[in-house]
């Protein structure tokens, strides 16, 4: 097996981590273990963290996560 740049190897963490937490939200969701205003509060709980004390690249990269996540949760069914 080839070497895994640093780059991929993030960017496949990243996307894991989206998969399984997408996967895991919307079947809470879809259990009524958690109403969508829940998880919108989590993701505003999530953006806020985020906001304190780090680094604006961090931030940003955060912010992003997280609408990434935020949208793909709401298509999934």
């Amino acid at each position: 097996m080839d070497p895994i740049s640093p780059e991929a190897e993030r960017a496949g963490l990243l996307a894991a981590t989206q998969a399984l937490l997408v996967g895991l939200l919307s079947t809470l969701r879809r259990k009524e273990v958690l109403s969508q205003q829940d998880l919108d509060q989590l993701f505003e709980a999530g953006l806020m963290t985020f906001e304190r004390g780090e680094p604006d690249e961090v931030r940003t990269a955060a912010r992003l996560t997280l609408e990434i996540l935020a949208r793909s949760l709401s298509k999934a069914p």
